[in-house]
């Protein structure tokens, strides 16, 4: 069932910080462009984890907010925020944009086993310009491609000249579900005082193809998050992707049993050495890049030398008899 929702009571969701962690992978290449590059965040797990895609809105960068890229990765979902041009204003920068969709979604797939993904289980998303961007690739009837998660999506200038695209024309039966979140309510891009191109009416529109082909049961829309308690356009994302894709057992971050309260491993981020206080038994430790390969192995160490190894992201587990503990290191 469709589903539309006004947004204007409190909701129990508290207000998420906004502020942006370190990126595991910052600016990553995907193509000879200075402007084609991706952040990637590794969720740390023992098979193969989903991708969820962001594409940021017109002047805005690939840093994404650590409360959702935190809460994804702990959950299996690896995340890439990926650049093409900033900011899009003509036809032929959305053709620019499309062209790199396509290159940087090749350029993943190609990497996949570098970087633990997936290919299998791809979530493309994004806010404004990101949608425009992610829409053909979003609609190629790729199976691999198992959901779309928009903000203010698909803005009321980007549908200007039918003749080089109508958003419509893209979606069929193959079309995967898809998740529309907007900050206004229906006919904003005509209200005279304040008028928004972000108009949830485009978002209807999508809304209404799908219904004609029999596929309705798969989009929703929530509309006028301005006007709630909760503006973060990110707040539906965890719960969308986990309902479209189903992640593998992944390795537990912060799940330490009372035995291992007492431990600790200092400094983090680190540069050269890894100090260990308060073992108590032949702890095992072993310390694994984002992609399981084991770099390290001792047992009840005091100190471990790892200047040779990259910046980065790595991590540690710690196990004995009574506990099992994996902490996530940042490598300066």
């Amino acid at each position: 069932m469709k589903h539309l929702k006004r947004i204007l009571t409190l909701m129990c969701f508290a207000f998420m910080s906004l502020f942006s962690q370190a990126q595991d992978y910052p600016g990553v290449s995907y193509g000879p462009e200075s402007r084609q590059f991706l952040d990637i965040y590794i969720a740390p797990s023992t098979c193969p984890t989903p991708v969820y895609f962001d594409a940021h809105f017109n002047g805005g960068t690939t840093a994404m907010p650590s409360n959702i890229t935190d809460s994804l990765t702990k959950n299996g979902i690896s995340v890439v925020s990926w650049e093409s041009l900033t900011t899009i204003s003509t036809a032929a920068d959305i053709q620019t944009g499309w062209n790199d969709a396509e290159l940087m979604l090749a350029w993943v797939k190609a990497n996949a086993g570098t970087y633990n993904f997936d290919t299998t289980n791809f979530i493309i998303g994004g806010s404004s310009r990101g949608t425009i961007l992610s829409w053909k690739e979003a609609h190629r009837a790729d199976p691999d491609i198992k959901g779309l998660y928009m903000y203010n999506a698909l803005p009321s200038n980007a549908w200007g000249d039918s003749t080089l695209w109508y958003p419509p024309n893209d979606v069929s039966t193959d079309s995967p579900p898809i998740f529309f979140v907007y900050n206004r309510e229906p006919g904003s891009a005509t209200d005279p005082i304040d008028p928004d191109i972000h108009d949830p009416n485009n978002g209807i529109a999508i809304q209404n193809r799908y219904d004609e082909l029999g596929i309705g049961d798969r989009d929703t829309l929530i509309h006028s998050i301005g006007d709630s308690s909760n503006t973060d356009r990110y707040q539906y994302l965890q719960e969308f992707v986990l309902s479209v894709i189903d992640p593998c057992s992944t390795v537990g971050i912060a799940t330490e049993q009372t035995d291992s309260k007492q431990m600790d491993v200092f400094p983090n981020p680190f540069s050269d050495q890894l100090h260990f206080a308060g073992m108590h038994g032949n702890e095992q430790v072993t310390l694994q890049n984002g992609v399981g390969q084991v770099l390290a192995y001792r047992v009840r160490p005091d100190q471990i030398e790892i200047h040779h190894l990259n910046s980065g992201v790595y991590f540690l587990s710690i196990e004995s008899d009574a506990y099992k503990k994996t902490i996530r290191l940042i490598k300066k």
